[in-house]
């Protein structure tokens, strides 16, 4: 997913400064209002807390930045953040059939997954091509939720299950995730849930309670900083939830953010639909390592994907040279001796390495680090190289 930049220092956060600011505001001046354009449980307090503008992700608004770029970025790298994620839809997928219709979409073989793991899966369509980058949780033996990109991933499941008679169900249920983001995220979630929140490992999750009602803590999160993503259920109490971490993260100068372009770019997070599209298989986008190719788990693109898992073009950091660039709306052609050799789908400016960090999907030709090209930029041509690795720590 990509949202754009992260808020400044909204961090005075008892309830009455932010309800004040949001009655300070006319909501309908600023965006149409209507009930197709979902809100989430939290987005009420994140609109007070100064959200500068949104997107439509998923039918739904997500905020693209509360600040400048840079002060966003190292606020992340240095505190603790909310984010109202919400727009991460869940498609629940449960029944004695849950597992076979789970398989059918990826060729990461989810067979041995436990009841509170998360597996990172491409999904794909019969010719191998991706369909999402989604999460998937196990939340029983027969039940699921896809944590999905910005697709219409349900319909290919709800297709599915109905040409193959499936005995299963396929909803979204009124789940909207809560990222808990930074390097001080361990302590805020501690408060509110207890010590025993900082042994969920990496890609696991936990059942902790949330006023009364238990709800799903994952150690995930669209960001490389460390945190979590709270599964937060229902469509009530998400201002109380949200209050009570603004609360007791004051002195961990929490305040409201959204994903990070500068932050997820320079460690190499990919973004749907921007970095991945529809007409790149897992192996052009980086994600062979999550594709079981040994034996057919089930997948129904597996034995396209066989014939794919040599790719001619791949995802590639790249560094572009000179001052900072203008936001990017576009794909920016790359070139090498007058020819076209990939393009650039996202790019920062990675402040703590000095430089126009991007990704691209580029040809095998000049894929290799080191490899020198030039790159279509709206601020002209810019000499660029092909890097080893991306920036950040992933």
């Amino acid at each position: 997913m990509i949202f754009g930049g992260l808020p400044g220092k909204v961090h005075d956060n008892a309830m009455n400064h932010q309800t004040r600011d949001f009655a300070m505001r006319d909501i309908t001046t600023t965006m149409p209002l209507t009930v197709r354009m979902r809100r989430s449980p939290f987005w009420a307090r994140s609109h007070a807390a100064g959200a500068q503008g949104y997107i439509v992700y998923n039918n739904m608004l997500i905020a693209t930045g509360f600040a400048c770029g840079e002060e966003d970025y190292r606020h992340l790298k240095s505190a603790v953040q909310l984010w109202d994620v919400g727009c991460e839809r869940q498609i629940e997928i449960s029944g004695p059939d849950a597992a076979r219709l789970v398989q059918m979409s990826t060729p990461r073989d989810i067979s041995k997954m436990v009841d509170d793991q998360c597996f990172y899966i491409p999904t794909v369509d019969r010719r191998g091509y991706m369909t999402n980058d989604p999460v998937l949780l196990r939340l029983d033996e027969d039940r699921y939720w896809v944590s999905i990109a910005d697709s219409d991933l349900i319909l290919y499941y709800k297709g599915l299950a109905a040409g193959l008679g499936l005995d299963v169900s396929v909803h979204e249920p009124q789940v909207a995730p809560l990222g808990i983001q930074g390097p001080k995220a361990d302590e805020l979630a501690a408060r509110i849930w207890g010590a025993q929140v900082k042994d969920i490992r990496f890609f696991r999750h936990a059942r902790v309670d949330v006023n009364g009602t238990p709800m799903v803590l994952a150690r995930s999160g669209y960001s490389v900083q460390g945190g979590y993503e709270l599964y937060f259920e229902g469509e009530t109490g998400g201002d109380i939830l949200w209050d009570q971490l603004m609360e007791a993260g004051r002195d961990l100068d929490v305040c409201a953010g959204c994903p990070c372009q500068a932050e997820r770019v320079e460690a190499g997070l990919l973004s749907y639909l921007s970095d991945i599209t529809p007409d790149m298989t897992p192996f052009e986008a980086g994600l062979g390592r999550f594709c079981d190719m040994e034996r057919d788990p089930g997948c129904l693109g597996w034995d396209a994907l066989q014939a794919k898992q040599t790719p001619t073009r791949q995802i590639r950091p790249i560094e572009i040279a000179g001052d900072p660039l203008p936001p990017q709306g576009t794909f920016w052609p790359v070139e090498a001796e007058g020819q076209r050799v990939g393009r650039i789908s996202s790019s920062c400016r990675a402040y703590d390495f000095d430089c126009n960090a991007a990704i691209g999907l580029i040809d095998a030709s000049h894929w290799e680090p080191g490899t020198a090209v030039q790159v279509h930029t709206p601020a002209g041509m810019r000499e660029a190289e092909i890097k080893e690795k991306f920036w950040g720590k992933f």
